[in-house]
């Protein structure tokens, strides 16, 4: 086995849930919680912004975020067989796997939702683990933390948003930031990731370099 893990965010990277999502949020959550519906004209402009940014312009506050996303894992572990894969990801999640690296899993969805998902695409035996973290803006924590319990000595995280590499970076973690999840791949580069890729076939080009 290669001793260089990948270790993989889940919505946005490997499960394309954007979309779902939002609808969830709007037509259950939002009035709710007294916040600001996503209009469909202004999802390309979202995924530009800092996830603070977001939060602010749509009236959710940090007391009523961690609600929010509670409601939200609850109402799509009824739906995770309807979330789409993203493209080429079950191809490269297997070569990945033939190449004899390890991969990994973490997010802030609930553990039984990714398990649900990856078993639907019959990839769950290729994940050694799925961490779950709630804490979503404490990742370069999560990160550690994650480390420590899966005794992993070297990893490389793969990641669709701008908090995944500010995070990797304070741990000094490389990233694989992809353009096909929720920031664009302008706001991404900015950023400086060490890697940036636009299809997931391009992961095992990166995979080939390392050990």
């Amino acid at each position: 086995m290669k001793k260089t893990m990948f270790v993989f965010d889940f919505d946005g990277t490997i499960a394309d849930s954007l979309h779902m999502g939002i609808d969830l949020y709007n037509n259950h959550i939002a009035k709710k919680l007294r916040c600001k519906k996503i209009e469909k004209d202004e999802i390309e402009d979202l995924k530009g912004k800092h996830i603070y940014k977001l939060l602010k312009d749509h009236d959710i506050t940090l007391i009523k975020f961690p609600i929010l996303l509670y409601r939200l894992k609850k109402l799509m572990s009824q739906k995770m067989e309807e979330i789409p894969l993203i493209d080429g990801m079950k191809e490269a999640l297997i070569s990945l796997n033939k190449m004899g690296y390890k991969i990994g899993v973490l997010t802030s969805n609930n553990k039984k939702n990714v398990d649900a998902f990856l078993n639907h695409y019959e990839l769950r035996n290729l994940f050694e683990f799925i961490y779950s973290e709630k804490n979503v803006f404490g990742k370069d924590k999560a990160i550690n933390k994650m480390m420590k319990i899966e005794k992993l000595e070297r990893i490389i995280y793969v990641g669709d948003e701008t908090r995944d590499i500010e995070a990797c970076k304070k741990v000094e973690v490389p990233i694989i930031s992809v353009g096909w999840g929720f920031n664009t791949s302008a706001n991404l580069k900015k950023h400086d990731p060490d890697y940036f890729i636009e299809d997931p076939k391009e992961l095992l080009e990166i995979a080939e370099t390392l050990v």
